[in-house]
């Protein structure tokens, strides 16, 4: 009788550990491996034009590859990964450290839209007076915002913007059409 109970204790007890044992095997117990810190964290460029990205978290050296080298290719330098876009696209940028800590950089390559172009690039306007100035290219309807409202006021009338003076100084007016393409003028108020 004595044996049969240790037997039923010794199974219990050994029941107990195994399940503590295979419960504990659930959990993933290996630390987690920090990613390399990119900043920016993801980068647009145009074709022709490079970007660049600083690296932390890491150790030198760091290589970098493209996921997609017909769209952007990059190259690092210390801990500053430059890159260059080719031709509108995206790719992603890999980027380990000699502990093969990694990174991604998600890269957008797209033609920078043109701005809006003016008649005049710059405007010179005295104190009281108005100057008209006509976009030549764009989508209206436009907003026109002053930089410095204190020196020069700007409207849209009749699809062109009229810059008013205010007080002697130099300022500069944002143009922006139904396509969010902007420009810029130049004001000047004597």
């Amino acid at each position: 009788m004595k044996k049969v109970k240790f037997l039923k204790f010794t199974m219990a007890f050994f029941a107990c550990v195994l399940a503590v044992a295979m419960g504990s095997c659930d959990k993933n117990d290996d630390p987690k491996v920090p990613d390399l810190k990119c900043t920016p964290s993801k980068v647009e460029v145009a074709p022709g034009k490079t970007a660049t990205v600083t690296v932390s978290g890491g150790t030198a050296p760091f290589t970098v590859t493209s996921s997609n080298t017909k769209i952007a290719t990059a190259k690092a330098d210390k801990n500053t990964i430059t890159i260059t876009g080719l031709k509108d696209g995206t790719a992603t940028m890999l980027i380990s450290d000699s502990k093969k800590l990694t990174g991604k950089i998600p890269v957008v390559v797209k033609a920078a839209a043109s701005g809006l172009d003016f008649d005049k690039k710059s405007v010179s306007v005295t104190v009281g007076k108005e100057e008209a100035v006509t976009v030549k290219d764009g989508s209206a309807p436009y907003t026109a915002t002053a930089k410095d409202t204190k020196i020069a006021t700007a409207t849209v009338k009749d699809g062109k913007i009229i810059i008013k003076g205010v007080k002697a100084g130099s300022t500069s007016v944002t143009v922006t059409d139904k396509n969010k393409k902007t420009g810029t003028i130049l004001v000047t108020v004597k």
